[in-house]
């Protein structure tokens, strides 16, 4: 590889969320939140120590490169053509989803959602005054499933103004197909639901799965559909937050400009920011994408081959995009109110526990798994010693 992804720093010192140890240990491997230990790609350095040598941290105005690259990018990556006028952007992609919420829906409205789902959007919804109404996946021979019936069902019953898509989905890591996007499409089309898709575990995908955004779907899609993605979870750019809106329907483009105008997201834009996200959608950072996502396919390949070799009762259900592992500890004897807990006291391994998720992640943990190999083997062996 061009690239050392055996490489990294430690952790537990640059104030990391994921490997902060609790009072009395420095011995908890982080495996939570959805962020690299990789280095970034050297472009994005780069790109960086152009802005920090200006020292001149002044408003600017995104260049006419910004936009015509990343309109160049998802040409080039989905063959979806974009317009300028569709795109705003928001510091965090969270931050722009509660804005979105709070525009699109009013207060007592319901929004729709699969489950296991990501908890702080159930808390986005909630703090927006709507009322979250779920859609449990269906777990089938290891892989999750839209239950179809249940979705429509609800649609009819409760008339939600919104569906919250996650696609890749998190937890679980499914890509939907084109098949599913568009029924999930025609349905929320035929009952007035406006789609708000978060496609942020967009970037690497696995084995012959491809993520399709919602705006690439069809005429119907673009008249309903919000789409919020960023390049933080693919090049591991979470300090450098930087969220894009995208609204095709011009009604609903002009609704949104109005609403955020006042927050001066465009006006006081972040120049690293800017500037490594622009190098990003150049391409100049394609080669890194590529080695990391083979890095972590060997990754994921290695954990769950070692989960069957060594025997142990954790059945690992293998995600089609992201570094987000899905662990079903159904079997495994453990106590499954208080899974995290006892993985990290037992094996000093530090998960997010499932019912974080939700009442459908009881018996699950999430695990990720972008960290170096010497890491990850360090973790199947303490989890063997745990089981032993």
């Amino acid at each position: 590889m061009k690239y050392n992804f055996d490489k990294t720093l430690d952790h537990r010192t640059n104030h990391s969320y994921r490997w902060a140890q609790p009072e009395g240990r420095d011995d908890i491997i982080g495996m939570g939140t959805a962020d690299m230990d990789f280095e970034c790609a050297p472009c994005i350095r780069e790109a960086a120590q152009q802005i920090c040598d200006e020292n001149t941290f002044n408003y600017r105005a995104k260049p006419d490169h910004y936009y015509d690259s990343l309109a160049g990018w998802y040409n080039r990556m989905y063959g979806l053509e974009i317009s300028r006028d569709w795109l705003t952007n928001i510091p965090a992609t969270l931050g722009a989803i509660r804005f979105l919420i709070g525009h699109f829906a009013k207060a007592g409205d319901k929004v729709i959602m699969q489950t296991p789902h990501f908890s702080p959007l159930q808390r986005a919804v909630e703090a927006a005054g709507c009322e979250l109404i779920l859609n449990p996946m269906k777990l089938t021979d290891g892989r999750y499933e839209i239950d179809f019936a249940d979705f429509e069902q609800k649609i009819k019953t409760h008339h939600p103004s919104m569906f919250i898509l996650v696609n890749p989905q998190n937890p679980v890591g499914r890509v939907f197909t084109r098949e599913e996007l568009i029924r999930m499409v025609d349905i929320c089309y035929e009952n007035d639901v406006l789609i708000l898709s978060d496609e942020v575990h967009c970037l690497i995908t696995y084995d012959d799965n491809k993520h399709i955004p919602l705006l690439a779907i069809s005429d119907r899609a673009r008249e309903i559909g919000i789409q919020v993605m960023a390049m933080s979870k693919g090049f591991n750019t979470m300090s450098l937050p930087h969220a894009i809106i995208m609204i095709a329907n011009p009604a609903l483009q002009k609704s949104w400009t109005n609403y955020i105008l006042p927050f001066d997201f465009y006006y006081a834009s972040n120049s690293y920011a800017i500037s490594a996200f622009t190098t990003i959608t150049d391409g100049q950072a394609d080669d890194w994408l590529a080695e990391a996502a083979e890095y972590l396919k060997e990754n994921l390949d290695l954990f769950c081959r070692e989960m069957m070799e060594r025997n142990l009762p954790i059945r690992p259900l293998r995600p089609e995009a992201g570094y987000l592992l899905w662990l079903d500890c159904r079997d495994s004897g453990l106590d499954q109110k208080h899974l995290a807990k006892a993985f990290r006291d037992h094996a000093g391994i530090d998960l997010t526990d499932g019912l974080d998720f939700g009442d459908e992640g009881k018996g699950f943990v999430r695990m990720n798994f972008a960290v170096t190999r010497e890491t990850l083997m360090n973790v199947i062996d303490r989890l063997e010693a745990m089981f032993a």
